[in-house]
């Protein structure tokens, strides 16, 4: 009886330690992600995610851009049509 309340004590001090230890770990972590944005930021640069977005971002103007291009280029050829169309008009 009296190993297993000593096992049992010692079990729940090992517990509570390693439980405190792990807590003081999550801190450090947030701590250090904390600072290293920090430094990031005074130094003008930016996350893997901001980057990532910025980069989708920049693909999808590209895309309209194309697209607005496509549209402007289709006009272009139906405004050289149609004066073609009346310079032959009025050479007739």
């Amino acid at each position: 009886m009296l190993k297993s309340k000593f096992f049992n004590d010692f079990s729940n001090v090992a517990q509570g330690a390693f439980s405190i230890a792990n807590a003081v770990r999550e801190e450090l972590d947030v701590l250090i992600k904390n600072r290293l944005e920090r430094l990031l930021v005074s130094k003008g640069l930016v996350t893997k995610e901001e980057n990532d977005f910025a980069i989708e971002r920049i693909d999808d103007l590209k895309m309209k851009i194309d697209g607005l291009e496509a549209i402007v280029n289709k006009q272009s050829k139906e405004i050289k049509s149609l004066i073609e169309k009346k310079k032959i008009k009025r050479g007739k």
